[in-house]
């Protein structure tokens, strides 16, 4: 070491010597939110990349940590997968608070497939990734239920009494609105937003008419 990076390293030493205990704990603290931070955006950017299964190696790298330091803030792959979702959550409460549009139901379920399906676009290589490690995680296979329950509930409150009591239209109908329908029709299909999306609406239409509801007109 050179005198002077010495000297450099000598003054840092002694100006932590001398830093207040709690300033001393606000920059670790600070200093590891970042970190962590960095962690998970490594974990998302390599996954919206097409890394479906990235390992901790990789997620180091890309965060430019050691691979200790992702273990020192995340107990296993399953915890950071679990911070990813948390994320996600934050992604689906504005979502869920938009008023929808339309003077009637059908209007307002066009309304609810425009928002749902510009929202799978954000989350669908999250999605693909959870499923690929939800064999190997104790928390994913439950967090993936409750969206899929999420959904459920929002399509029911939806629909009027008597289709919501139509068992065949009502699981038709949630089938068409899947994130899973979607990826298909965007990625083997290889189909766009907008053409994705009108298929998607071909079917949840002809699902309600073949049950006797008209259709859902333009909001």
């Amino acid at each position: 070491m050179s005198e002077r990076r010495a000297a450099r390293a000598t003054a840092a030493s002694e100006a932590l010597a001398t830093m207040p205990a709690a300033e001393k704990t606000d920059g670790r603290v600070n200093r590891s939110i970042v970190t962590r931070k960095k962690i998970v955006d490594a974990l998302t950017a390599l996954i919206h990349e097409g890394q479906v299964a990235p390992t901790a190696e990789l997620v180091a790298a890309r965060a430019d940590v050691g691979l200790r330091t992702v273990f020192r803030h995340f107990d296993d792959m399953d915890a950071l997968y679990r911070e990813i979702s948390h994320d996600l959550e934050a992604l689906i409460q504005p979502l869920m608070a938009v008023r929808l549009e339309g003077s009637t139901w059908q209007q307002r379920l066009q309304h609810a497939v425009r928002l749902r399906t510009g929202f799978y676009d954000q989350v669908a290589a999250i999605h693909l990734a959870t499923q690929v490690h939800r064999h190997a995680s104790a928390y994913l296979p439950q967090t993936i239920q409750q969206f899929v329950d999420l959904q459920r509930d929002l399509l029911r409150r939806l629909l009027p009494p008597a289709a919501a009591r139509q068992p065949d239209l009502f699981e038709a109908l949630d089938a068409w609105l899947s994130i899973d329908v979607w990826i298909r029709l965007r990625r083997e299909q290889a189909l766009s937003g907008e053409a994705a999306l009108q298929v998607v609406l071909f079917g949840v239409n002809a699902q309600l008419a073949a049950s006797g509801l008209a259709p859902a007109s333009p909001a």
